[in-house]
């Protein structure tokens, strides 16, 4: 995978959690928070997709197209 270079700061406390939270699972400073971004964009995507189907759950045309399929759109929309 190509990587790329950024610089930030973070908290003090928050660094020594990384740095400790890395040295106990074995794994580097960058797969913890390379981890801990790609969750935080996946729980975003997930949010936005309930917000969409929550507007969808309100829009007649939509409702009536997706009648054939309500079981899947209730699981979605609900997890």
């Amino acid at each position: 995978m190509k990587t790329a270079t950024f610089t930030s700061t973070i908290s003090p406390q928050l660094l020594t959690w990384v740095t400790n939270h890395a040295s106990e699972t074995k794994r580097t400073r960058r797969f913890i928070l390379e981890e801990a971004l790609t969750k935080y964009r996946a729980e975003e995507i997930r949010q936005e997709m309930r917000t969409d189907f929550k507007r969808a759950s309100k829009d007649k045309q939509t409702l009536d197209f997706s009648e054939w399929g309500m079981e899947d759109f209730h699981e979605i929309v609900n997890s």
